[in-house]
């Protein structure tokens, strides 16, 4: 994340002191049950529909006439 966004996940925001991981959740049920003891959703939210962009690729010129 620090090459994209140019935040270090290991760095406290408040001081910028050094933060460190005290677990690595793998498997999906673990996570399930953490999130919603802490009455967050478990599953992600559905996934929109890609939208058309309108007047991106449109113009006035008719170039099928020569």
């Amino acid at each position: 994340m620090r090459r994209v966004f140019a935040v270090d996940v290991l760095e406290c925001p408040r001081c910028h002191g050094p933060m460190r991981i005290l677990a690595a959740i793998h498997p999906p049920d673990a996570a399930a049950a953490i999130l919603e003891c802490f009455g967050l959703p478990a599953r992600p939210p559905p996934v929109a529909s890609a939208r058309r962009v309108v007047g991106l690729f449109e113009s006035d010129t008719d170039w099928s006439r020569d």
